[in-house]
């Protein structure tokens, strides 16, 4: 089902932050703030969020047992870190591909795949699987297929095929790639070979790598059109194909950034307001107008990593954001890039082998809480032009607000919000994210008061809120923090 965007957060942007690679800290706050409202319509329901919307995406190699310094396999029924952490943060759709899909690498073996499926099973998980494209071998890929179909696929959201081909490397070292049409002709011939032996297989694609126009990103256009959208055009008419895919890394690369400049942009204006709605309509409306869905199978704020901004608590109300953003922009997931073990990644290793959940983790997890059901209209008046975003979702008779605060500056004050439900609220309750240091520059992070650890359930609490005479809410939320309201309808 297609879902409608039905509401607007106004802010004032100021112009000259509009196209800054590298926006500056916002303006602190006054002192006295007039209150945040935010008005609801809880019966006026915009679009649904698929349940496989929260999704991660790892590489092909992380499937191989000892693969990255880990001691046996990620992707076991045995690992009781990696399932633990998975149900944590409510994983449900699982991307296996990235750039070592089409790596000069030994691929995985069918011990490794048959590991990767039982993780499915145990865990309640989609898996996308890719196949070689680059200087690929068709039999191969074929017999996989087979194999994968033949024992998994009630497992198995559909298959990919290659990995973001408009990049250079693609035009370098495959002799039948050149350009976008010989590499649409190679992807339709690897994809025919695998429906001839398995008819009711579907694909994603292209998974394209670049988010160009967003500012800073590599021109891939073909005839003035990215590869993301020639594709679902020429794919029309083939009837294999049922989603498209984008790769978004909105910052680009964050080698060459301080950590400082990487928080400040995360948790700016400019991403949400311009960076954003650029890649959308450029890139994923005209995806959504010639008929398919749309999934950012590979994302995160930048690529790479620097140590301070990548693992920052910032990530953690950036990835809160970013997931509501797309979420009433009718996308069908988020897949947050897990590279072993690149610093923004949601799950790493530490020095013990253990696993450990990132601050950009953390905001994956309140979305969880607060963005299961539809898209809710929501008016939000904001008289000082605080750096705030806000969310509503409906889900049975209950209704989430998520509040993000992105003022981070030394003068920036509390914010009173004002939660209005035209008079529909029973009771409410609200669970926050913050920082245990009370910076975005910290590298750890807290949700309801717990961390989020892999070796027993999240044990985060929800607080009372207490309601005024005319049925309203009022919270206070503090600078670099993040709050998720519950309501309860009448």
């Amino acid at each position: 089902m297609h879902r409608v965007m039905t509401w607007v957060i106004f802010s004032v942007v100021p112009l000259a932050s509009l196209f800054s690679c590298n926006p500056a800290v916002d303006t602190p706050t006054n002192e006295i703030q007039a209150p945040i409202e935010l008005k609801i319509n809880s019966n006026s329901m915009g679009d649904y969020i698929p349940e496989d919307f929260i999704g991660l995406s790892f590489e092909t190699g992380s499937v191989r047992n000892n693969n990255a310094g880990m001691r046996g396999r990620f992707f076991s029924p045995e690992n009781r870190q990696s399932l633990s952490i998975f149900k944590q943060l409510g994983i449900k759709n699982l991307r296996i591909g990235g750039g070592s899909v089409d790596a000069n690498q030994v691929a995985p073996t069918l011990e490794d795949i048959d590991s990767l499926f039982a993780f499915a099973n145990v865990s309640n998980i989609k898996v996308i699987y890719s196949f070689r494209l680059l200087n690929g071998d068709i039999n191969e890929n074929v017999t996989i297929a087979k194999y994968i179909w033949d024992h998994y696929k009630s497992y198995v959201q559909c298959f990919a095929i290659g990995n973001e081909p408009d990049w250079d490397s693609y035009h370098k070292t495959d002799p039948e790639i050149t350009d976008y049409p010989s590499f649409l002709a190679k992807w339709k011939k690897f994809a025919n070979a695998i429906i001839a032996v398995i008819p009711e297989a579907k694909f994603m694609g292209p998974h394209t790598g670049s988010n160009y126009p967003v500012p800073g990103a590599k021109n891939t256009f073909y005839n003035g059109k990215s590869w993301t959208v020639n594709f679902s055009v020429d794919l029309k008419s083939f009837g294999i194909v049922d989603f498209i895919a984008q790769h978004n890394y909105v910052g680009q690369d964050a080698v060459g950034n301080t950590p400082q400049v990487m928080i400040d942009n995360m948790l700016s204006r400019t991403w949400v307001n311009t960076y954003y709605p650029t890649l959308f309509n450029s890139n994923l409306k005209p995806v959504l107008d010639n008929g398919y869905q749309y999934r950012l199978a590979e994302s995160n704020s930048y690529s790479s990593g620097v140590e301070g901004g990548s693992n920052s608590f910032a990530t953690a109300l950036f990835s809160l954001d970013y997931l509501h953003w797309w979420a009433e922009h009718k996308c069908a997931g988020v897949n947050f890039h897990n590279k072993q073990w690149v610093l923004n990644a949601p799950i790493v290793m530490d020095a013990s082998n253990n696993l450990q959940v990132n601050p950009v983790g953390y905001g994956i997890k309140a979305f969880g809480l607060g963005g299961h059901g539809y898209v809710l209209p929501i008016t939000l008046t904001n008289p000082n032009n605080v750096n705030l975003t806000a969310y509503a979702v409906r889900d049975n008779n209950n209704i989430f607000v998520t509040i993000i605060n992105k003022e981070h500056s030394m003068k920036a004050g509390d914010i009173d919000v004002k939660i209005d439900l035209l008079g529909t609220m029973a009771q409410a309750e609200k669970i926050s994210l913050i920082s245990p240091d009370g910076s975005v520059t910290s590298k750890s992070a807290t949700l309801g008061g717990s961390l989020i650890l892999n070796d027993r359930e999240w044990q985060g609490n929800w607080a009372p809120i207490v309601l005024d005479s005319e049925g309203k809410c009022k919270i206070t939320i503090t600078p670099g923090t993040a709050i998720v309201v519950k309501a309860k309808l009448k």
